[in-house]
């Protein structure tokens, strides 16, 4: 029985080997672009962790910056990113777009994490200081915001056309993402707690962000060795057209539509609700990170599963089903308290196994139907989109934590936070939105797409048949 499970394991190595290595190499252009993409996806998974989620969030509130401080640093990117409008004009005057790609992302993250580190230590006044957060971070993300769909495009280029190898790279990148990200949140969790409650503990945040610049200079510099395409865009296009060419591509618009639902409905607590999870339920860092360490062992468990219901749903229905089982979690999430804290953690594994299915299928819901002509004003209208309804959700989240900010008020026998009625507000439209992709999933798939799974559906009853 020994040698034949590690006969098994030896088999499964050696597929895994070759599938890596099939996906990932220097013998071709387009395998070097996806090594160059597997490693940059390591770097930020690395350095994202502290320039987001739980540490950005600690980095704010070390300066006195309230609940409804945070909700309102979490609005700015999405309003300056309006400027996405003008990428199509602006990168189709370089025929090589790399060395300006690259300037302009070093320059984005030096406002974004240089200038807003050192500004506190000038200015000394918590609104002061929120003002000079809100218009540091509006430069950067304004600034920026014009070149951001010229990496998006570049980089598809090296997705797979085949749809099985596609999702095997989209699966793999995943994987060591939340791996890397993983025992990043891990080590420095622990260090931060150890020195909770002492100024080193903003010593070692803010020491992290510096890291954090260092890692993305690195990996700007690794991303000179991926090719460059030519692109397909209009010199000439006009901006209006930014909005006016996705309505001639109907399935392109309809995941349009979807992902920009989503954006509305995944930003109604973003960025406010690590700041319930701290300074309200009063969890530690560790305790937080280890959720999200969870996510990396349930993601290499139940990997093999969400990519066997991709193949025989599709993208958008699998997106569906793991949208109505997350439903639950949102209504156990906006009962806990602090008395009933034991709930975090089974409600967060269920949140994590359901995040796998929603984040897999996302991952190619932008490029399932994208038209390979002026692929950048399409992804720019696409970013646009997704800025719009992720600032909506984050303005009416905020405006709702805002209502009792730090208090709690009396509802159905309990003492809640009106930051908590956010997860009602997401339970609900998780539920319609999960309904509604299981039913019309067709609406949103290519037409091949939905031939190979309807064959694959049909030999599967004969198969069934047969048996009986």
């Amino acid at each position: 029985m020994m040698r034949e499970d590690m006969a098994m394991l030896k088999s499964k190595l050696q597929a895994f080997g070759y599938t890596f290595t099939d996906l990932f190499n220097i013998r071709d252009d387009d395998a070097r672009g996806r090594v160059v993409y597997l490693s940059c996806v390591l770097f930020s998974a690395f350095y994202n962790v502290f320039i987001t989620g739980i540490f950005y969030t600690g980095f704010l509130t070390m300066y006195d910056i309230s609940i409804t401080g945070v909700g309102i640093v979490s609005f700015i990117p999405p309003i300056a990113n309006v400027f996405t409008i003008f990428s199509s004009r602006v990168l189709s005057r370089f025929k090589r777009r790399k060395p300006v790609l690259l300037a302009a992302k070093i320059m984005y993250y030096f406002l974004q994490i240089i200038a807003t580190t050192l500004m506190p230590q000038f200015v000394h006044d918590p609104q002061a200081r929120l003002t000079c957060f809100c218009v540091l971070i509006f430069i950067a993300y304004a600034f920026y915001a014009p070149f951001a769909p010229g990496y998006t495009v570049w980089f598809y280029h090296f997705y797979p056309a085949d749809n099985h190898k596609r999702t095997q790279y989209i699966q793999l990148t995943q994987i060591f993402s939340s791996i890397m990200s993983t025992l990043i949140l891990f080590f420095s969790g622990i260090l931060t707690d150890a020195v909770a409650g002492s100024p080193k503990q903003g010593e070692i945040i803010i020491a992290f962000r510096y890291v954090a610049f260092a890692l993305i200079v690195i990996e700007t510099l690794i991303q000179i060795f991926a090719k460059e395409y030519p692109e397909q865009d209009s010199a000439n296009l006009k901006l209006k057209e930014i909005f006016t060419l996705p309505f001639k591509y109907r399935k392109f618009l309809m995941c349009m539509i979807f992902m920009f639902t989503w954006s509305f409905v995944s930003n109604l607590n973003n960025g406010m609700w690590s700041y319930h999870l701290l300074n309200h339920m009063n969890f530690s860092y560790t305790t937080i990170n280890t959720v999200s360490i969870l996510y990396t062992c349930i993601l290499l468990l139940t990997n093999g599963f969400w990519g066997r219901l991709l193949r025989r749903f599709s993208w958008i229905k699998t997106f569906g089903i793991a949208c109505l089982i997350f439903v639950p979690t949102e209504l156990f999430m906006f009962i806990m308290s602090p008395e009933s804290s034991w709930i975090f953690l089974p409600n967060s594994i269920v949140q994590n196994l359901c995040s796998v299915g929603l984040n897999l299928a996302y991952a190619n819901v932008l490029y399932m139907n994208l038209p390979k002509e002026n692929s950048t004003a399409h992804i720019a209208f696409h970013t646009i989109g997704i800025n719009l309804f992720a600032f909506l959700g984050l303005m009416v989240g905020t405006w709702v934590s805002s209502l009792t900010g730090d208090n709690t008020i009396p509802f159905l026998g309990m003492q809640v936070y009106s930051v908590q009625f956010t997860c009602l507000m997401r339970g609900a439209a998780l539920l319609v939105i999960g309904l509604l992709l299981v039913k019309h999933w067709r609406l949103f798939t290519r037409d091949e797409d939905i031939a190979e799974i309807e064959q694959n559906e049909a030999i599967r009853r004969e198969m069934a048949q047969n048996r009986q």
